[in-house]
């Protein structure tokens, strides 16, 4: 595993611990992963080996198999990304947000989502109709 992808799997796991408020104690447990290892993995002082990532990728994702585990070691494309998920969890990484204000801001991303949506299919549907 290369740097790149070793910090992009700790940023990773890191803000699933956080978004689910897991501590480091019950991902160890869950995964059967050493806590001692987990931490050493979350403060970048050890590399995880592709079995070690794909555990603790397990514990933290609802369907987590290898092929969503391997994503971050080198096969992450735009295309897998969602961006929904990745503002959410953009937004319960910041410490200083709390639950409230990450909903409040989720509140305002999805409406404007609808909105860029509900008017395209406004668009589409005045060009079907349209003689």
């Amino acid at each position: 595993m290369n740097d790149r992808n070793e910090v992009q799997f700790r940023e990773w796991l890191t803000l699933q611990l956080r978004a689910r408020r897991m501590s480091l104690r019950q991902v160890a447990l869950r995964s059967g992963v050493n806590v001692s290892t987990v931490s050493r993995i979350v403060r970048g002082e050890r590399r995880p080996t592709l079995r070690t990532a794909v555990r603790l990728a397990r514990v933290v994702r609802d369907t987590a198999d290898e092929s969503s585990a391997t994503r971050f070691f080198g096969s992450l494309t735009s295309e897998s990304i969602d961006p929904v998920r990745e503002v959410e969890r953009a937004l319960r990484a910041d410490g200083d947000l709390g639950d409230d204000d990450v909903r409040r801001v989720m509140r305002v991303y999805l409406s404007a989502r609808r909105g860029r949506t509900n008017a395209d299919s406004q668009v589409a549907s005045q060009r079907v109709s349209s003689p």
